[in-house]
This record gives structure tokens, C-alpha cells and sequence, in this order.
């Protein structure tokens, strides 16, 4: 008998008439803890548990894993990048993972955006002269 046939023969018998038995209410936790009976199941199925003590322990006791199980889903898995990160820059000294731009100093913004206008400048000029042809000169 497959699961999904032992299940349809669970719930087929736990919506009968009568008293839920203690089998029947162990097929039931997983949805009794996610909510999902229908009013007239729950209260069959609390009616159970109040009338068994052992099936009334069993179920607090599922009810506490998956809780837990729950709570630490919740929790946010740390970022361990830059620790790692770090950790390989000081064990290789510096050959992993350095910055490259600590390196060269505080003043090398400076530096390239004077670079880079002098580049500028040169290009504007030289595009400058060759667009513009010089006037011909006479004799």
C-alpha cells in the first residue's frame, strides 16, 4: 500500500463518526500543527488527545521539534565572505584579496583625474588640428 493510500484511508477514517483513534491522530499531527484541519477534525482530533495522555505527550513533543526546527529557519545565515576574505589576506600577506586601492594611497584620485584631463587636453588638441586644416599660405 502506497503512502498516499495510507493516507486517503487515514483521513477517510478520521472524519468518520465516533471517537478518532490514537493511530488516526498520529497521521494527523503534521497537519494539526500547520493548521490545516477543518473545525470539526480539530475537534475530534483535541477530544483525542484530551482523552490520551500518551497521545497528548507524543503530540507536545512534535509540536517542540518542529517549532524549534522553525525558530531556526528564522535565523539569518551569517556572511562569512569577509571574514574568509580576510583571513586569506593576512595568511598569504597580502597576495589575496588585498585592496588594491588602500594601496596606492590617499592622494591617487588626485593624480588620475589630473591624468585624465591632461589626456583630454592633448586629444582636443590633436583632434583639433587634424579636423582643421591649416590655412594655405601665400607666396
Amino acid at each position: 500500500m502506497s503512502d498516499e493510500e495510507h493516507g486517503d484511508e487515514t483521513r477517510a477514517a478520521a472524519e468518520g463518526a465516533g471517537a478518532l483513534a490514537a493511530d488516526a491522530a498520529r497521521d494527523l499531527f503534521s497537519e494539526a500543527f500547520e493548521d490545516e484541519l477543518d473545525p470539526a477534525l480539530r475537534a475530534r482530533f483535541d477530544a483525542a488527545l484530551a482523552a490520551d495522555a500518551t497521545l497528548r505527550e507524543e503530540y507536545e513533543a512534535f509540536v517542540a521539534l518542529f517549532a524549534g526546527a522553525r525558530s531556526l529557519a528564522a535565523e539569518p545565515a551569517p556572511d562569512l565572505l569577509p571574514s574568509v576574505q580576510r583571513k586569506l589576506r593576512e595568511r598569504s600577506r597580502g597576495r589575496y584579496y588585498r585592496d588594491r586601492f588602500a594601496e596606492l594611497g590617499p592622494g591617487w584620485s588626485t593624480w588620475m583625474a589630473l591624468a585624465l584631463v591632461l589626456l583630454l587636453v592633448v586629444l582636443v588638441v590633436a583632434a583639433s588640428s587634424w579636423i582643421v586644416p591649416l590655412a594655405p599660405q601665400t607666396p
